[in-house]
């Protein structure tokens, strides 16, 4: 370049003013240039074109072939201000990308594309393609889009480097609360709003006013198809727009044909997939490089000298070079977004944008969509008994076994922690989602050697079908979530179809808790008691406080029912608080006009203990009521004391300090260990019911029974068997030295007035 700048110093003034006004006349030419408005086969060398029409031919049908023999010139709708995907400036044709790849294609199908001009609606008699339709935002059903995009951008943050930020803004997490611009009706407008709820969207109808809007202030942001942003920017010359960092959105660009053209949609779409390798080639053309080479420079040949054009072009090329890093780096970005680090997978966004496409897909060719959710069993022992590094191989491992399982055009992804799920696309029955489930449970049952040692897990995996399950893509994740987890209740290591036997548990579950939000402002609960009967004298001190749910249209519902439910929904807390007060006021009538001593037993979800404080502030209720605390027994899970808080062991510290006693409800069903329980100064165990219902002389359950009555007493503790139905149970727990029973045999739950009515009766038998 030296050598350059010293002759250019020695051409005459005169010659140098020639020489402008010369590449002034070329930079016009270029500006006004007109040809017609076809696109030819001849666009391309005719040997590159006998080519590329030899081997596309091999892909041909027949029926593809004569359709177009028959229809060698195709209508195709462009549009005029869509920079760089397809533009028109004035006395010039069409071009831009899709104008690239429609070349490219007339010379494969040695077609002619006669070009109209695109509008919404447009009518399918003015056109067979419409050659660029972005994210799926096509409103007119007359045409359908093919199967993939040919183009993918991905979404971009732009902002104004003049107006100073609190910090740096490289990702979507970054603007959380900010002013963000983006196109209004678009799908990634929704997108965005449903996983950034937080960001406050302010939307544009053209691209001109988001960057108004910017320089000005009035947002923080603008997000944009990074290819089409970046050219806008250059060739505007807008100084103060700088682009921040990527989102994991992309943008994406598919051609729309004729619903009646069915041959012509898959002949384009074998004629994309031919020329796929030329992708990079043809996006080079419109990179942000040649678009202010093409544009920005031949403008500035107008104004400038020679001089400034060839400092210009070092400029640019230095400028290209850091381009491209920074392309490198931002597309780094787009990969960690959408892919896992761990495992190398798609992650759960991803997953997503290939579930609808599957979905897409599955629409055009009619053949179902499998997806399978699956949960590896005992990881979370792995993790905890060897720690994270073990943990996090173990996953790269399993994430390898999952995908060697599945075809090349299936996508396996992890959706967070041990779980991953598999999309199968176009199956031919449902034979191939067994064989792959079998598959991947045979893999991963085999033994894991990471750091010298041997672990053993295994997966619980739920399979929906698209459209059989459901037509929506959020349903079908739900449906193999609940098949997985019905996979887990049959023992692990095995998969589960969802069936509607399913759907109408999960239903009525919904309708349940819909109708549970109602019900306590309409007072449809009452509680009910049943007593429980000292085995030794058959007296009556103590009863359960039973909560039952008088449904306007279902009639009684049983706790077993709608608990589960209210302890998902958080109406547990609501509903305790309900039922305590409720009890307390009875137990204040029965212990007025009965007896001084009866105690109510209450149950107690370990929910309820996540709000300690409204358990406390029972005591200042007990205490207005001028009721011991001895009068309430509060029934706890075992789960809840083996897995105890500081802040559970406060709690039931400060209940029994009051003197409120402790029972644990379903004894023998969980972790059972009587030393565990003295451990807390428990008052009561009731045996389950499972272990009286076949209570016999000599069997299993009365070696048990008989065991845990000793032991208990043994700790000083009482126990309370519950489920009695019959004499001989009630005899065989008497000789076995039970404190108390409680079941059918003495009496079923009822009202306050039938328990108080079997009170007096029970006290005159007595006396």
């Amino acid at each position: 370049m030296p050598n350059s700048n010293i002759v250019l110093r020695s051409i005459p003034p005169k010659l140098l003013i020639q020489s402008a006004f010369f590449c002034f006349l070329l930079s016009c030419t270029l500006l006004s240039r007109v040809s017609a408005e076809t696109i030819h086969p001849d666009s391309i060398n005719g040997a590159q074109r006998n080519q590329d029409l030899q081997e596309l031919t091999i892909r041909l049908t027949p029926n593809e072939k004569a359709w177009l023999k028959k229809n060698p010139n195709i209508k195709v709708a462009v549009k005029n201000g869509w920079m760089p995907i397809e533009f028109k400036l004035e006395s010039e044709e069409h071009r831009g990308l899709s104008i690239d790849y429609l070349t490219r294609l007339a010379s494969l199908l040695q077609v002619n594309f006669i070009i109209t001009n695109y509008m919404d609606n447009i009518d399918p008699e003015e056109t067979d393609i419409i050659s660029a339709v972005s994210n799926k935002n096509l409103g007119n059903h007359k045409f359908h889009l093919l199967n993939q995009p040919f183009l993918v951008f991905p979404l971009a943050i732009y902002t104004n480097k003049n107006i100073k930020k609190k910090s740096s803004i490289k990702s979507l997490d970054d603007l959380d609360r900010s002013r963000v611009a983006i196109f209004k009706n678009s799908p990634i407008g929704q997108k965005i709003h449903e996983n950034y709820p937080k960001l406050s969207l302010v939307y544009v109808n053209i691209a001109d006013e988001a960057f108004e809007k910017l320089r000005t202030g009035n947002v923080d942001a603008y997000i944009g198809n990074e290819m089409v942003v970046d050219y806008h920017i250059a060739f505007n010359r807008l100084k103060f727009a700088e682009k921040s960092g990527l989102t994991p959105f992309t943008s994406t660009v598919s051609m729309a044909v004729r619903n009646d053209r069915p041959e012509l949609a898959s002949i384009l779409e074998k004629g994309l997939s031919a020329i796929e390798p030329e992708n990079k080639e043809l996006l080079k053309k419109w990179s942000i490089a040649d678009a202010k080479n093409s544009q920005i420079i031949a403008g500035l040949l107008v104004a400038t000298s020679i001089i400034f054009l060839l400092g210009l072009i070092r400029f640019y090329r230095l400028k290209q070079s850091i381009k491209k890093k920074d392309a490198e780096s931002q597309q780094q970005i787009w990969y960690q977004a959408n892919f896992d680090f761990l495992t190398k997978l798609p992650n759960r966004h991803l997953l997503h944008n290939r579930l609808e496409q599957a979905l897409d897909k599955a629409n055009r060719s009619n053949l179902p969509v499998g997806l399978l959710y699956i949960d590896l069993d005992n990881f979370k022992h792995v993790n905890d008994q060897s720690g994270h590094t073990v943990g996090d191989k173990l996953l790269a491992e399993a994430a390898e076994r999952i995908s060697s399982c599945v075809r090349s055009s299936d996508t396996a992804a992890r959706i967070g922690g041990d779980e991953f799920m598999v999309i199968m696309a176009e199956l031919k029955d449902t034979y191939s989602l067994e064989k792959t489930c079998q598959k991947i449970l045979s893999e991963l049952e085999k033994p894991f050697s990471i750091d010298n040692n041997i672990f053993f897990i295994s997966a619980s995996i739920g399979v929906t079908l698209y459209p059989e399950d459901s037509q929506h893509a959020k349903e079908l994740l739900i449906y193999a979530d609940k098949a997985m987890y019905e996979a887990k209740k049959l023992g692990r290591n095995c998969y589960q179809f969802f069936t509607q036997k399913m759907q109408a548990i999960s239903s009525n579950r919904l309708s349940i808790a819909s109708d549970l939000r109602n019900a306590l402002i309409n007072e449809q609960f009452v509680v009910y008691y049943q007593p429980i009967i000292s085995l030794q004298n058959a007296d009556i001190s103590k009863a359960e406080a039973l909560l039952r749910w008088n449904h306007p249209t279902k009639g009684l519902i049983s706790p077993a029912d709608f608990i589960s439910i209210a302890e998902e929904t958080g109406l547990i807390g609501t509903l305790g608080q309900w039922v305590f007060h409720q009890a307390l006021k009875d137990l204040s009538i029965i212990r007025d006009q009965l007896d001084s001593d009866f105690q109510l037993s209450i149950n107690v979800s370990p929910h309820q203990f996540h709000h300690p404080e409204t358990l406390l502030n029972w005591l200042k209720s007990i205490k207005e009521l001028g009721i011991p605390g001895s009068g309430i027994s509060l029934e706890i899970t075992e789960g809840l004391l083996l897995e105890a808080s500081n802040t559970v062991l406060s709690t039931l510290s400060a209940l029994q300090e009051a003197g409120v006693e402790i029972s644990i409800d379903d004894f023998g069903t969980g972790y059972s260990a009587l030393a565990y329980l003295k451990k807390f100064d428990i008052n009561y165990v009731k045996i389950d019911r499972s272990f009286i219902q076949n209570l016999a002389s000599d069997n299993y359950d009365a070696v048990l029974c008989e065991a845990i009555i000793h032991m208990a007493q043994k700790l000083d503790i009482k126990v309370i068997a519950e489920g009695i139905e019959n004499s001989s149970q009630e005899n065989l727990l008497k000789q076995f030295k039970c404190n108390y029973g409680q079941g059918y045999l003495f009496a079923r739950p009822g009202t306050l007035d039938q328990l108080l009515a079997l009170l007096k009766t029970s006290n005159n038998e007595n006396h």
